[in-house]
């Protein structure tokens, strides 16, 4: 029963040397089946209380398994996600592109609709997905947008009141996202924020290019 005892500590010494956490944790699972028979036998009494938790590390990394496969399935995108991928979020790892994508409010604008109203807070993130949309600054237009451009990544980079307006012209579609919502998404995925921090970023240097 020895050998049961040794041959899981080496596979308990092969799971710290990968780097892979599935690997890890499908090594630390071999390694506390391989246990078991001497937790039942090795002994003269039955080892119960090593057992039990043995069992309790098991069923955890079952499910942190069964969590990490479906984080890993391949990712089938729609026409209109594959687009919006690739042309505006590609910063992002496709599953974590789906994740944001799924908080965001797809809507359809009439021409001459407000999208957004000057000096106010801001309480979504706009990006045009089909259409144009004019920007004006005290009444007076300043700007005009069309697809895969943000609305409002300025206010909610900064934090401070929205600095135009935004009026649809035309038919215009476009994505909401809750500002709450997405400072609460990045809260939890780092990867997320830094990702976006970098599609932003890239917006608004178009931007000052289409100005100069």
């Amino acid at each position: 029963m020895q050998a049961f005892a040794h041959l899981a500590n080496v596979l308990i010494l092969l799971s710290f040397l990968v780097r892979d956490i599935l690997w890890l944790r499908l090594l630390s699972i071999f390694a506390g089946v391989t246990l078991v028979p001497y937790f039942l036998y090795g002994e003269a009494d039955v080892l119960w209380v090593p057992l039990a938790w043995n069992g309790v590390f098991t069923i955890i990394n079952l499910v942190q398994i069964y969590r990490l496969l479906m984080e890993r399935r391949p990712v089938r995108f729609t026409e209109f996600e594959r687009r919006l991928h690739d042309r505006v979020f590609h910063a992002l790892e496709p599953r974590a592109f789906l994740d944001l994508l799924a908080l965001a409010d797809l809507r359809e604008a009439t021409d001459q609709s407000k999208l957004l109203a000057q000096g106010e807070e801001l309480g979504e993130l706009l990006l045009i997905c089909e259409g144009e949309v004019s920007i004006v600054v005290d009444e007076r237009p300043v700007a005009h947008l069309g697809e895969d451009r943000f609305v409002g990544e300025m206010s909610f980079l900064t934090g401070e009141p929205t600095s135009a307006s935004a009026w649809a012209k035309g038919t215009t579609r476009y994505a909401a996202w809750s500002c709450a919502a997405l400072r609460e998404l990045f809260a939890r995925r780092p990867e997320v924020h830094s990702g976006m921090q970098l599609i932003l970023g890239h917006d608004l240097a178009h931007k000052l290019r289409a100005r100069s």
